[in-house]
This record gives structure tokens, sequence and C-alpha cells, in this order.
């Protein structure tokens, strides 16, 4: 089955939020809820909170419930809230999954499981296990460049075969051609997000039908405006934003994300503050960088 959102299959850009926090680390409501309306005047689709962008790992249960609610009281119904589910294990996976449903997000973004580097065989027992427990629609994030474990196109096939509830993918292969072959394999039957900031006009150009990126938090308008261009089959349009905007990648992937994003995001005005331990706040030579990309740029809120 596809993401379905108001009756209808679910097209468009996400941004992968980050979390704003205060200096106390614990998380800013007011901030994350004028981050979620500056996104939808933008232009954005949809947003995921609790994702790596997130700070996902970062937080306490208790602050990622809050998070969810937050954010869909902030959307109020306009877009859909996606939920990360960042979990290595089975019954964690299925509770928090569980817990973020009744917070009021639309459909949670289930990770796959690491740490123990399960087979192809084992990625699939843990998502039918999921799709059993759960009993709701659901998509899989694959990332296997974070956490070693990687969704196969074939695999993935299966699952979108077996797991009527499986509603699609966030992949992150940087193998270009993984998510072409998923799109080619079962694109008629699930949504697949393109999940790489510097492929995804590429995938879009393929037939992904949605995207969800972390730079968006910085330029929600521009990206909004090339997802359309890329649905479009506007290849000349995807190919300046991306010669355009591949400089400031280059740099809000430098190190650690969010950090360098989380700088750049207050150098603009969208203050969302520090990230939180263990990750550091980007370093100075980064941060000179950023300034003078963002002005040679005119990024600006």
């Amino acid at each position: 089955m596809k993401f379905m959102v108001h009756g209808q299959p679910f097209s468009g850009l996400v941004t992968a939020l980050v979390t704003p926090f205060t200096k106390s680390c614990t998380i800013d409501d007011e901030k994350l809820e004028r981050l979620i309306n500056w996104q939808i005047e933008n232009g954005v689709k949809g947003v995921l909170v609790l994702g790596g962008s997130g700070e996902y790992v970062s937080l306490t249960m208790k602050e990622r419930i809050h998070a969810v609610k937050t954010a869909v009281k902030a959307a109020a119904g306009r877009i859909p809230v996606i939920a990360g589910v960042l979990e290595p294990g089975i019954g964690d996976a299925i509770e928090a999954a569980g817990l973020f449903r009744k917070a009021g997000a639309s459909i949670p973004l289930v990770l796959t499981p690491y740490y123990v580097n399960p087979t192809q065989e084992g990625i699939y027992q843990f998502f039918k296990k999921f799709d059993e427990g759960f009993q709701d629609p659901f998509l899989i994030y694959n990332i296997p460049y974070k956490n070693v474990t990687n969704i196969k196109p074939a695999t993935f096939a299966k699952i979108v075969e077996d797991m009527p509830n499986c509603a699609g993918i966030k992949e992150c292969s940087v193998a270009f051609a993984d998510c072409v072959d998923i799109i080619h394999r079962v694109g008629d039957k699930c949504t697949v997000f393109s999940g790489e900031d510097l492929m995804m006009g590429g995938h879009v150009l393929f037939g992904a039908e949605a995207a969800i990126i972390a730079s968006a938090n910085l330029i929600p308008g521009p990206w909004a405006r090339m997802f359309e261009d890329a649905k479009a089959g506007n290849l000349q349009a995807v190919i300046e934003f991306q010669k355009k905007y591949y400089p400031l990648f280059d740099l809000l992937f430098a190190e650690i994300n969010p950090a360098p994003l989380k700088y750049a995001m207050k150098q603009i005005g969208i203050d969302a503050g520090e990230v939180s331990t263990p990750l550091l706040p980007c370093s100075q030579a980064l941060q000179v960088k950023l300034d003078h990309m963002i002005k040679e740029m005119k990024i600006h809120s």
C-alpha cells in the first residue's frame, strides 16, 4: 500500500526536522512550532520528527512523545507528521511506534535493526514481527552508512509483497541504483522517499514520489520548488539547483549532522539551539565557511 494522506497517495517534500533545544537541552516548544509553521509557509508537504537530524538517541521516550505531540499541534492537520522510530530491538520498536501513534503521528518511520548486523532474512523477519505487532501502516528507514544494515531492493520488494501495512521506504543508500531498483520493483505499490540531499533530484526524475530531506530545514522554499521541477521532469532546473547548492550541502554535512545545520539556521534567524550530548557544536573553522556561504548565497528566513 502507499502512504495515504486525506485519502490520496502522498507526494511531496518532507523536512527531516531538527529538534530545537533550550539552553538546558529540553525541547523548546515555541521554536519547534515556529519552525514547522515556517516550513509549511515555504511549501513543505510534511515533516519528520525524531529522525537522525532530530537527535532521536539523545532524547528520553518521554521527550520523544512530547516532541510528537508538539509537532502534531503545530501542524494542525495541514501536513502529515512522520515520527522516527530508531530502536534496535523489535519490542521497543513496536512500543515506540504505538506511543507515537497515540501522540498523533501520521505514520512511523522505522529504522532497520542495527548493531547485531542481521542477514537479509533477519531484516525481513524483523519487519514481519513489527507488522504483526503494530498492525497499522508504517514506513521503513534504510540508511546503511549510519547503521551498517542495508535492505537490498529484492528484500524490500518481498516485505512490500508480504506485509500490506508497509507503506514505503526512506532510501538513503549511497548507491543511486538501489533506489532506482526499488522504484522499478515496487514503486506502483508503495511510496518511495528519496532520503539523500545530493541524489534527490535524480531519484524523483526516475519515479520517486516523495523525499525526506535534512537541509530543507535551512532552505525549505528552494527544496520544495526543486521537488516540483523534478516531478515535472524539468531536468535543467534540477541540474541548476544541484550545481548552485552543492557547495552549501558539502558544508552542512562536513561535520556530524545536525550541528552545522543548526548553526546555519541560527545565522538566518531560525534558532534551534545547540546539539545535545554526545554531539558537539560545529567547529569554528566550519562556522566561518558557513557564514561566508550564507552571505554569498543570500540565504535568509
